[in-house]
């Protein structure tokens, strides 16, 4: 895989942050460290799966080699640890990264529109017989895979108010990375009935954003709720011994995050 000059920039700004080594004087509490709990809506739906069903698949009698229209994958919500540290350049603007313990979330098939998946004169999918088309209606919203995701996010940051108020509110933008690791579940490798399943899921590089306020308790010590979202696509490929499916995201999730913190 080629790596862009974005990229390459991307990943030069996150070593410089976490480095410490952008030229801005500092305050007086330079370092923030911060952990807690963080809760991941990915509001992920794949596009259509199209490509080839497997020799060994019993709908393949039935609908040829291409997969039919409609079958989609959703990424499931997940709660995670949490963790940042952030490195203040004076009073109001400070630089941050933001990492955590990779979630792993359920993936589950849906099916987009089940009259699509029927054949003429059998109406909806309920009514078709389970003989020949039970497969899709016992997998549907059923988990087929699981996803880990790491991805560490580079955020520069404005706080509102004066450095001695203990309420400061805090807007972010910066630059999201996220590897992604798939697998099939047992259900995702019967459904496929073609032996071992391979999910491949490119990386992505995007703009992320974040707000949020923090709350000190005293000249250390702080409590921080706030909520990110990032631009995140990729593409992902399934295969088997005999068979190829494609499909891609294009995503922003939701991330709430409540968070303690200590300052010095």
């Amino acid at each position: 895989m080629k790596t862009s000059f974005f990229q390459m920039n991307a990943r030069a700004v996150v070593c410089a942050v976490a480095c410490g080594v952008i030229p801005f004087a500092a305050s007086a509490q330079t370092y923030t460290f911060k952990i807690g709990a963080g809760r991941i809506d990915p509001r992920a739906t794949s596009s259509d799966l199209e490509g080839s069903l497997p020799a060994a698949n019993p709908l393949r009698a039935t609908y040829g080699l291409g997969v039919p229209t409609g079958l989609q994958m959703e990424v499931q919500p997940k709660s995670t640890l949490l963790f940042s540290i952030e490195r203040a350049f004076n009073d109001n603007w400070s630089a941050e990264l933001v990492l955590g313990v990779p979630p792993k979330h359920d993936v589950k098939l849906r099916i987009n529109d089940a009259s699509k998946l029927a054949p003429a004169g059998y109406g909806a999918l309920s009514s078709i017989p389970t003989a020949s088309y039970g497969l899709f209606a016992t997998t549907n919203n059923q988990v087929v895979a699981t996803v880990k995701e790491v991805a560490p996010t580079v955020f520069f940051n404005y706080k509102f108010g004066d450095a001695s108020s203990a309420l400061r509110p805090y807007v972010g933008v910066g630059v999201n990375y996220t590897h992604f690791d798939a697998k099939a579940t047992q259900t995702g490798t019967d459904f496929y009935t073609d032996g071992p399943v391979k999910i491949e899921l490119t990386d992505s590089i995007g703009f992320a954003f974040q707000t949020g306020v923090n709350y000190k308790f005293d000249k250390n010590w702080l409590l921080s709720a706030g909520w990110s979202t990032a631009a995140v696509k990729n593409n992902m490929t399934i295969s088997t011994n005999t068979s190829r499916q494609t499909a891609s995201y294009r995503f922003h999730p939701s991330v709430f995050s409540l968070m303690v913190g200590y300052s010095y």
